[in-house]
C-alpha cells in the first residue's frame, strides 16, 4: 500500500501533543497531588505554580485526541490483514505492540512513578517497587494505549478469521463530506451518550494489573478504531480525500464552539439541580460534537497542508512510536526537577515539553540502531 504522508505526518502531530498534554498536567489549574494515594492524584507531579491557559489546551486535547490516535490506528488494519492473514498479522502486531507494553509497564512506568512516590507519604515507608506492583496498584500510565490497540487488533483478526468478507461489507464507499462527518459525528453519539448515563466520565477499570482503560470511553476509542477501519485500506485515498475533508474550517469552528459550550456546562450550576440524567446527557452530547468535529478537522488540516515529505518530519514520524512509549520518564522527572525553582509555570511547561520531546526522540533514534529496532 502506497505511503499516505499527510496520515503519517497526523500522528506523529498526534504523539507531540500527547508529550504537551502530559507535559501541562503539573501546571494545570484543576491539578491536585494526593500525598495519601499518590497514584491517585490528577497527574504524578504537580507544581505549586499554574498557568491558567494550559486548562483549556489540556481539555480540548483531552476530548479527541486519543480517538483520533485509535482512528488513524485503525486505518491501515484493512489491508495488512489482506496481506498476510488475520493469523500472521495478530502476531506481528503482538510483537509490535505487546513487547513495548510488558517493557513499558515493568521498567519504565516505575521508574516514570518513582519522584510522585517520593513526594508521597509513603516514602518513608520505603519498598516503592513491591508497592509499586501490588498495594499501589500497578500504574499503566500512556501504555494503556498499546495493550488496548493490540486488543481492539485481536478483535478485528478474528473477525476477519471468521468472516472473510467482513472487511468488504465494512469498507466506506467514496461518500461526500456531508455523509462522512454525519457518519462520525453518529459513531461517536451512540458510543458515548448511553454510556455516560451510567458510568462516570474519568472513571477507569482494570483487567488485572496493568490492563487498565477509561471505562466510559471504551466503546468510543473501539468504535473510532472500526471507524478507521472502515476508511482506510486500498478506499484510504478516497474516502479521506480532500474534497470529503473540505469543511475542515467549518469542523474545526463547530469543534469549538462545542468545547467552549462543554466547558461552560461543565460549570453552570442548574445542571446540579437538574434530573441527573439530562445533565449528563447534554454534557455527553456537547462533548460527542466537539471529538467528532475537532477529529475531522485534524484530517482535514493534514489532507491541506500536508502534500510531501521533509527529512526532519520523517526522522519524527520513524521515532514517533517510540517517544510516545519512552516520553513520560522524561516528563515527571524534569517536573520532579524544576518543583523548587522559582519559575512562572508556562517555563516550567516549555522546558518540559522541550526536553521530553527532544530527549526521548534522541533514546527512541538510538535504541531503533539496536535490536529495540525490531518492535520500535
Amino acid at each position: 500500500m502506497k505511503r499516505d504522508v499527510a496520515i503519517d505526518y497526523l500522528r506523529s502531530a498526534i504523539t507531540v501533543a500527547v508529550v504537551a498534554h502530559h507535559s501541562a498536567l503539573a501546571y494545570n489549574t484543576f491539578s491536585v497531588f494526593n500525598p495519601a494515594h499518590y497514584t491517585l492524584s490528577t497527574a504524578p507531579i504537580v507544581d505549586h505554580v499554574r498557568f491558567a491557559p494550559l486548562d483549556y489546551f489540556v481539555a480540548w486535547n483531552d476530548i479527541f485526541f486519543m480517538s483520533l490516535m485509535f482512528l488513524v490506528s485503525g486505518l491501515f488494519v484493512s489491508p495488512a490483514i489482506e496481506r498476510k492473514g488475520p493469523a500472521r498479522f495478530l502476531l506481528e502486531r503482538t510483537k509490535r505492540l505487546g513487547i513495548p507494553f510488558v517493557i513499558a509497564v515493568t521498567l519504565l512506568m516505575p521508574a516514570a512513578y518513582y519522584p510522585s512516590w517520593s513526594l508521597s507519604n509513603a516514602a518513608s515507608q520505603g519498598g516503592y517497587l513491591r508497592r509499586f506492583f501490588t498495594t499501589d496498584g500497578w500504574p499503566v500510565g500512556p501504555p494503556w494505549f498499546l495493550w488496548l490497540l493490540l486488543a481492539f487488533c485481536g478483535i478485528a483478526a478474528l473477525a476477519a478469521r471468521l468472516a472473510p468478507r467482513f472487511w468488504t461489507r465494512l469498507s466506506w464507499p467514496a461518500g461526500s463530506a456531508a455523509s462522512l462527518a454525519l457518519c462520525v459525528l453518529i459513531t461517536t453519539l451512540v458510543a458515548t451518550v448511553p454510556v455516560r448515563l451510567f458510568v462516570h466520565p474519568y472513571s477507569w477499570s482494570s483487567l488485572g494489573g496493568p490492563l487498565a482503560f477509561q471505562t466510559s470511553r471504551l466503546l468510543l476509542y473501539f468504535a473510532w478504531f472500526m471507524l478507521g477501519v472502515s476508511l482506510g485500506g486500498e478506499n484510504l485515498a478516497r474516502s479521506l480525500s480532500l474534497r470529503n475533508l473540505q469543511w475542515w474550517p467549518l469542523w474545526l469552528l463547530l469543534g469549538l464552539v462545542a468545547f467552549v459550550a462543554h466547558w461552560i456546562l461543565s460549570g453552570v450550576a442548574y445542571l446540579k439541580s437538574a434530573p441527573a440524567w439530562a445533565g449528563t446527557a447534554m454534557l455527553a452530547t456537547v462533548f460527542s460534537l466537539c471529538c467528532a468535529f475537532t477529529g475531522l478537522a485534524s484530517l482535514g488540516m493534514a489532507r491541506t497542508f500536508v502534500h510531501k515529505a521533509s527529512p526532519a518530519a520523517d526522522s519524527f514520524t520513524a521515532n514517533a512510536y517510540g517517544i510516545y512509549i519512552i516520553h513520560y520518564g522524561f516528563v515527571t522527572w524534569m517536573q520532579f526537577t524544576l518543583l523548587t525553582q522559582q519559575w512562572p509555570a508556562v517555563q516550567k511547561f516549555a522546558v518540559t515539553f522541550t526536553v521530553a520531546l527532544g530527549a526521548s526522540w534522541l533514546l527512541t533514534a538510538a535504541l531503533r540502531r539496536t535490536v529495540a529496532g525490531r518492535v520500535l
